[in-house]
């Protein structure tokens, strides 16, 4: 494969988020097969509304404030900080347009990661009116879900931006079938439209270490079954339905356990939190807060199911982090992943209680179909989702819209 130079876009470098990982993975994975990569980046907040994770950013955005605008080494990786000014509005960065006009040229093609925020947004555009092929990853962003969240301002990007960026763009990238026929409907060619699933680099899940997560979170490691979910603690991540549903389940499963672990805006992990209240299952739910990779997979290892009840995702990472180790998944079909019933490493469910509660209470009545379901957990990461796969598939999408270009 001939060498290319390669621009990735994001409003942010932290893998505190799924895409935000996966953007890292395959970089890294790029990078080893000797292609030249640099991620464009804001120096803003790109975690203002998590406390926690902002406090975890707050190293990485320092190095990116002092790069004084030069390319920055970080993790590894090349990268070039761009000036944000403020992190609310679209982390809105007054020179993008300039910085882009700069640096484009300097790449075979530009590959913006997101949408609905100013950097990627300019970058789309100025990479049109230099001619430099570009493909757009919306990562979900372009779901109605999605889309649903700040309405109003969205819809004047739009206007501004995205309607163009439909019209232009060489090629769309896409994690799943779902958002291919989404994007189908804002009236893309299918032509433009490549699906590659999410990659996952598996040799290093596999050293699981123990740690002091069970006695944090006062928990016997194996004396109670446990269910866990993972993940950022936000209104479309379904979890008032998973706690309705677990409710239920308690009638059922007298000493079950619901783990949940991760941190999202403090007032609606308030909200959840009281709901716990509310349906009086505080002594049955354990939220562990940020959770470190170590715990992750020590917690992860232990559980029996990962249960994932999202309104809206696609191919969750902390899914195919459950599953590459051994985990059979629940998980809504809005998360778009049907690849867990056709290989039977879990079950896919509607977003609803009776749902939820048959496909737990399936798994959790029948053992022999809990074991072989964690056997066929290992033939889907190893067919689907192994990054040494993935990043051939990567480098053909790149090449094909650089040449088609």
């Amino acid at each position: 494969m001939k060498k290319m130079k390669i621009l990735f876009v994001n409003f942010s470098i932290g893998g505190y988020a799924g895409d935000a990982l996966q953007m890292i993975t395959i970089v890294k994975g790029l990078v080893d097969k000797n292609h030249e990569v640099v991620i464009a980046t804001t120096d803003g907040d790109g975690y203002f509304y998590d406390k926690v994770k902002s406090e975890m950013y707050s190293p990485i955005r320092k190095k990116l404030l002092e790069a004084n605008g030069e390319i920055v080494k970080i993790d590894g990786m090349s990268v070039y900080p761009i000036h944000c000014l403020t992190n609310r509005f679209g982390m809105y960065c007054p020179s993008a347009a300039k910085e882009a006009r700069k640096i484009i040229k300097k790449f075979d093609i530009v590959y913006v990661i997101n949408w609905y925020y100013h950097l990627g947004m300019v970058f789309a555009k100025i990479s049109n009116e230099l001619k430099i092929p570009l493909i757009v990853g919306p990562m979900a962003s372009l779901e109605d879900v999605a889309r649903s969240t700040k309405k109003r301002e969205k819809m004047i990007a739009d206007r501004i931006y995205t309607n163009d960026m439909l019209k232009n763009s060489n090629g769309f990238h896409c994690v799943g079938n779902k958002e291919k026929e989404s994007l189908a409907k804002l009236g893309v060619s299918s032509n433009k439209i490549h699906v590659i699933n999410n990659a996952i680099m598996v040799d290093d899940k596999k050293n699981i270490q123990k740690t002091e997560i069970f006695k944090k979170i006062d928990l016997s490691r194996n004396k109670n079954p446990f269910l866990i979910t993972i993940g950022r603690i936000d209104p479309k991540k379904g979890l008032d339905l998973l706690l309705l549903t677990f409710s239920k389940l308690l009638k059922k499963y007298k000493n079950l356990i619901l783990i949940i672990a991760g941190t999202g805006n403090e007032q609606y992990v308030k909200t959840i939190k009281h709901l716990v209240i509310e349906l009086d299952i505080q002594d049955s739910v354990k939220f562990t807060g940020y959770v470190t990779e170590e715990e992750k997979f020590d917690l992860l290892n232990s559980a029996k199911l990962f249960v994932s009840t999202s309104h809206s995702d696609i191919h969750t990472t902390t899914a195919l982090e459950a599953l590459a180790i051994g985990k059979p998944v629940i998980i809504t079909k809005n998360s778009d992943f049907p690849e867990i019933d056709d290989y039977e490493a879990g079950i896919t469910v509607e977003n609803t209680e009776e749902s939820v509660f048959n496909a737990i209470s399936e798994l959790l009545d029948d053992e022999t179909k809990m074991q072989r379901f964690s056997e066929n957990t290992t033939k889907l990461v190893e067919e689907e989702f192994l990054l040494e796969n993935q990043i051939e598939k990567y480098e053909d999408m790149f090449s094909k819209v650089i040449n088609k270009k």
